[in-house]
């Protein structure tokens, strides 16, 4: 009776385990990515109907660099530099519809889909794929979400709690002989 109740209880946690971990696949109508390569370098990237964010962690040493982009690619916007802030911003109709903003370590970018042209968009959006090549070294050039790369994870995921559930398994087997 105690090895049905135990091997009863190893295929409800296996079971409950492997079903807690799936990630619900997101809206087609947005998108979000996040690359991390290091505990120092990370990107964010929102692209929903209406705005697009690109938020980023990276090391102080990719500074200048990611500055000299910004620069050359934001160079017809205004430019306001308050110590070691960087900020591109732009306001149409009294509401700010893109901004972007450098600090040593951090970037964020904000636009407002609604109030720009799509040219516009295909633009910082262009700048923000280039932008996350640059911080992350990430060589994949599509960023979307992967439904496939998270399915192999969770089979992967599923494999490994079967292969700890047949050990405790076997375990239990000894333990009642």
């Amino acid at each position: 009776m105690k090895t049905r109740y135990l091997i009863f209880a190893s295929m409800f946690i296996f079971i409950l385990s492997s079903t807690a971990q799936v990630t619900p696949t997101p809206p087609n109508t947005n998108s979000h990515t996040s690359v991390t390569t290091s505990v120092s370098n990370s990107t964010s990237v929102s692209d929903s109907d209406d705005t697009y964010k690109f938020i980023s962690r990276f090391h102080s040493s990719k500074k200048i660099q990611i500055q000299e982009l910004l620069s050359a690619q934001l160079k017809e916007f205004g430019l306001k530099i308050s110590g070691t802030k960087y900020v591109w911003s732009e306001e149409r109709n009294g509401s700010l519809v893109f901004e972007c903003e450098l600090t040593n370590r951090k970037l964020k970018m904000f636009l407002d889909k609604n109030e720009v042209s799509n040219s516009f968009y295909k633009k910082i959006n262009a700048v923000g794929v280039a932008l996350q090549k640059m911080i992350t070294n990430h060589r994949n050039t599509n960023y979307k979400y992967s439904a496939l790369n998270d399915a192999k994870e969770n089979v992967r995921r599923a494999s490994r709690a079967l292969e700890r559930a047949k050990e405790r398994l076997k375990i239990v087997e000894r333990g009642n002989n």
